[in-house]
């Protein structure tokens, strides 16, 4: 029964080869986008999860508002990390992380 499916299915894109051309492009291409926004999503899901305590790890962004349109960009002042250890009590550890060149 199988061999009888694969026979008419083998038929039917043989007989209409720009369609079926067009639904397996389209398929391909669908499926591509698909899984490199999947792994796209999990690796922006997994940022920092190989910590021991995740869950008390935050990032810190500067947000700024240029010609009426809101900027944000992970990256502070190179003081923040000092600043923050010393005026909060919850607080534990700070660090900074250098920009790209």
């Amino acid at each position: 029964m199988l061999k009888n499916f694969l026979k008419i299915t083998l038929r039917t894109l043989w007989r209409s080869k720009d369609f079926s051309a067009i639904n397996i492009l389209g398929l391909a291409i669908g499926m591509a986008a698909a899984m490199l926004i999947g792994l796209w999503v999990q690796n922006e899901v997994s940022y920092d999860r190989f910590y021991t305590k995740t869950d008390r790890i935050y990032r810190l962004f500067t947000r700024d508002t240029y010609g009426g349109n809101l900027q944000v960009w992970p990256r502070t002042s190179g003081l923040m990390a000092a600043d923050l250890k010393k005026n909060y009590a919850e607080v534990d550890e700070a660090a900074g992380i250098a920009a790209e060149a």
